[in-house]
């Protein structure tokens, strides 16, 4: 076990592997430090070391096992709710988005590999109970959403995400949409929305794909759970926003995140984007009676 001094020495030394240390038993020891309930060593030294050794290849040798890895980690104390569990099972995918974006960059794995990281991450993120954003001053943010938002808009654009799985990752977000229990403080809607974005930029999906999944939020939408005590009002608040997020990125458009590959993705045009922009203001009318007819 290294101290916090250790890890600041490295990031104070531009993120480069200390001589004389094994870089795996360094990753090994990163790993586990993404489940510290700590903020300043979670989130400040062993994610932001992780991904950019991850990112600049230091990983490169053992991408497939370390993304194995993580997928196992999105298990460990899935299924409980604030506890500290979810520390490690959150970061383990923001973690895994990284990896998948190593692979858009560098094409280290095959697609079964893929294949298998994106079956586990889909059971984790349809199965996270635990949503919380902030959690308090010391423990930081969990952000469970965000970072499941991120692993779907890095593996949006994986040359091993075939159309019809595309499909069923942007029917996963609405159904993550709906089972909300708490409101969203801190952009969650907006990371939903980016990676909405990633899928529609493929160019594979269209307006009937997008109508099919928003659908069901019509009926949240007019349902009459709109004050705070009601089960369901916060799964309808969140809905909205990200209805108003998505409406809003469609129409301004949006651009790469710093540390993805240069792939040209979202220089792709979008089919049918004005009918698209149709179909969410049709669906925002369900939510307000403001809207002009």
């Amino acid at each position: 076990m290294f101290d916090a001094a250790f890890w600041e020495k490295i990031k104070a030394d531009d993120l480069r592997v200390p001589a004389g240390y094994q870089p795996d038993l360094l990753i090994e020891e990163l790993e586990h430090l993404l489940r510290s309930p700590e903020e300043a060593v979670r989130d400040k030294l062993a994610f932001e070391i992780l991904a950019d050794w991850v990112l600049s290849g230091v990983v490169d040798h053992d991408l497939a096992d370390f993304g194995d890895r993580l997928c196992a980690a999105l298990f460990r104390g899935l299924g409980e709710s604030e506890s500290d569990s979810v520390f490690g099972r959150s970061f383990a995918a923001a973690t895994l988005g990284m990896v998948i974006e190593r692979d858009n960059a560098a094409r280290l794995v095959d697609a079964e590999t893929i294949q298998r990281w994106l079956g586990a991450y889909l059971m984790w993120w349809e199965l996270e109970a635990d949503l919380r954003g902030a959690v308090d001053p010391r423990r930081g943010v969990a952000h469970a959403l965000a970072h499941g938002a991120d692993v779907i808009a890095a593996a949006a654009r994986s040359r091993h995400l075939p159309t019809d799985q595309a499909r069923v990752f942007l029917g996963s977000i609405v159904v993550r949409i709906r089972t909300g229990e708490l409101p969203w403080l801190l952009s969650e809607d907006d990371r939903l929305a980016y990676a909405t974005m990633a899928l529609l930029h493929r160019g594979d999906l269209g307006p009937a794909d997008l109508a099919d999944v928003l659908a069901p939020l019509r009926h949240l939408g007019g349902a009459e759970n709109r004050v705070d005590i009601d089960p369901g009002a916060y799964a309808r608040i969140n809905a909205l926003n990200w209805l108003r997020a998505l409406y809003l990125q469609l129409h301004l458009g949006v651009t790469p995140m710093p540390w993805y590959c240069e792939d040209g993705h979202f220089e792709r045009s979008i089919p049918a984007r004005d009918r698209m922009l149709e179909i969410l203001g049709e669906t925002l009318r369900f939510y307000s009676y403001w809207y002009a007819e």
